[in-house]
């Protein structure tokens, strides 16, 4: 049977402004999604499928688009810090962040370091030294990492420790921040999203709405069960190609 084409909505974007696409989007799209004064501030980067899907055989990379992609480099190079779970690390095979001379001279225009923003690594038991994250970077990476599994840090990294046997990661945080890294930018995983959001330590959600749907085989975005609701506020909602592009506050308790 023909679908009632009188009836279907048009995806014109109509509606909703598009993400910058032009010769100066990159400096726009910094405007667009500048730090709050106030550090530490913790702002996650997200996608997701329209049902709420992170990731399928637990990578994320297939949900992007070209917008997205370019709004991923640019949140990194506003960023002091790369949060990251060890999951992610593991799964997604993490390298170090490498920038080429324009990538180098952008950050700079932002006000950033002259060098590329470590990653911070979250792990309660240690990480093997030979994965990309510790062996291809051109900055070294920070393993956040209780007392427990401090004897398990690469000696190409730079260890925080934060707690006992559990990672601490409200310590984490103002660790990070003493080190003059309070701008801190996660990239999930999801397990390390929820506890942030869990110890009321996410200030800011940047997400992008995929135009597909995964289904229950998907890792889901917030893989844990909370309290109470948490109310946020909408700060951005752009399109960019297919995919929606959200910025959320988190609301005052």
């Amino acid at each position: 049977m023909r679908a009632d084409t009188s009836r279907t909505p048009q995806a014109s974007g109509r509606g909703v402004d598009r993400l910058p696409d032009g010769p100066d989007r990159d400096d726009e799209l910094a405007a667009l999604y500048a730090w709050p004064t106030a550090t530490p501030h913790v702002r996650a980067n997200m996608i997701t499928s329209l049902d709420g899907g992170a990731a399928l055989d637990g990578r994320s990379g297939g949900l992007g688009n070209e917008a997205d992609r370019e709004l991923f480099a640019v949140l990194r190079d506003l960023a002091d810090v790369i949060l990251v779970g060890a999951g992610t690390v593991r799964t997604e095979q993490y390298g170090g962040i490498r920038f080429d001379p324009d990538r180098l001279a952008r950050r700079r225009r932002w006000g950033r370091s002259k060098q590329p923003p470590p990653i911070a690594v979250v792990t309660r038991r240690g990480l093997d030294a030979d994965l990309p994250l510790f062996t291809d970077t051109q900055t070294r990476p920070i393993v956040i990492t209780p007392q427990a599994a401090a004897e398990r840090v690469p000696p190409t990294a730079d260890a925080l420790i934060a707690g006992t046997d559990e990672v601490d990661l409200a310590a984490a945080v103002r660790g990070l921040a003493d080190r003059g890294l309070g701008r801190i930018h996660c990239e999930g995983g999801p397990a390390l999203l929820g506890d942030l959001i869990a110890r009321d330590l996410l200030d800011e959600c940047c997400l992008t709405i995929a135009p597909v749907l995964l289904g229950s085989a998907a890792t889901r975005l917030l893989p844990i069960d909370l309290a109470a609701p948490v109310a946020w506020t909408p700060a951005l909602l752009r399109i960019g190609g297919a995919h929606l592009f959200a910025r959320y506050l988190r609301e005052p308790a």
